[in-house]
C-alpha cells in the first residue's frame, strides 16, 4: 500500500472515530482472492484468468441493534410510532445489527494465453454497509450472518503484458465506480464487555459493468480476514 493510499485509510478511520461517539468500532485485516470475468458481446468468457492474492483492510462502526438506532433517531416519526405499536416488527429489528465503514482491497488476477503471461494489479477504496443477524453460541461464541452492499473506486491499477505495464486509470472497465452486492459471515468470540475478536468471510460481485469493445468485466472478490470489535 502506498503512502497516499494509507493516508486515505487513516483519514477515514479518523472520520468514524470523530463522528461516531458511543458506537462500537471494528477493524480487520485479511486477504482478497478475486475472479475477473471478461465476457464478449455473446456472453462468453473471453479470457482465462486466475485469482491472485491481495490485501484487504476494513474499518467500520458497528451497531448491535437496528431497532435501538432507529428508535433513538426517529422518536416521533411515523416509523417510530409504527414500531411502538408492532412489537413483532420491533423485535425483529432488534435482532438485526449493522456495520458502516470503509474498505481498502487489492483485486488482482493473473493469466496466460499462448505462452504470453499477463497480470492485473489494482487498488480499490470505497464504502461498505452490512446488515447482520447474530446467533448466540455456547462458550461466548456467536455467528453473525450478513448481507453486504457497497461501492468501490479504483485508486490505481496496472496491466502487465508482453513485459510492459499499462495504466488502467483510463480504462472504463476498471476506473468506473463498482457497485457491489454479496453476503458474508463472522465467527465471533467475546473476551470482555468491550472486546470481541472475529474471523470473517465475505463474497461480493459487481452488479454494474461498463462495456468496452463489446466486452464487459465483472469482479467477484472473496475476502478472508480476522479482526476485533471494540466498545468505547
Amino acid at each position: 500500500m502506498s503512502f497516499k493510499h494509507l493516508f486515505f485509510v487513516c483519514i477515514g478511520m479518523s472520520f468514524f472515530v470523530h463522528t461516531s461517539s458511543g458506537q462500537q468500532f471494528k477493524m480487520s485485516q485479511g486477504v482478497t482472492l478475486t475472479d475477473y470475468v471478461f465476457k464478449n458481446d455473446q456472453g462468453l468468457q473471453s479470457l482465462d484468468l486466475r485469482a491472485a492474492t491481495g490485501i484487504a483492510t476494513q474499518v467500520s462502526f458497528h451497531k448491535a441493534s437496528l431497532y435501538d438506532s432507529l428508535s433513538s433517531k426517529l422518536e416521533q416519526t411515523k416509523l417510530a410510532i409504527y414500531l411502538s405499536k408492532n412489537p413483532f416488527a420491533a423485535k425483529l429489528l432488534s435482532k438485526l445489527n449493522y456495520d458502516l465503514g470503509i474498505q481498502y482491497s487489492q483485486m488482482n488476477a493473473v493469466g496466460d494465453v499462448q505462452r504470453n503471461t499477463f497480470s492485473y494489479q489494482t487498488d480499490f477504496l470505497g464504502l461498505q454497509g452490512k446488515v447482520g443477524l447474530r446467533i448466540k453460541l455456547p462458550f461466548q461464541f456467536s455467528v453473525n450472518l450478513q448481507g453486504i452492499a457497497g461501492a468501490q473506486k479504483m485508486l490505481y491499477g496496472t496491466q502487465f503484458v508482453n513485459n510492459q505495464y499499462r495504466d488502467l486509470g483510463k480504462d472504463m472497465q476498471f476506473s468506473n465506480v463498482k457497485i457491489m452486492l454479496g453476503f458474508g459471515g463472522e465467527l465471533e468470540r467475546s473476551f470482555s464487555d468491550r472486546l470481541v475478536g472475529f474471523f470473517a468471510y465475505q463474497q461480493t460481485q459487481t452488479i454494474n459493468q461498463s462495456a468496452v469493445d463489446q466486452s464487459t468485466l465483472s469482479f467477484k472478490p472473496v475476502i478472508f480476514s480476522m479482526g476485533f470489535r471494540f466498545a468505547n
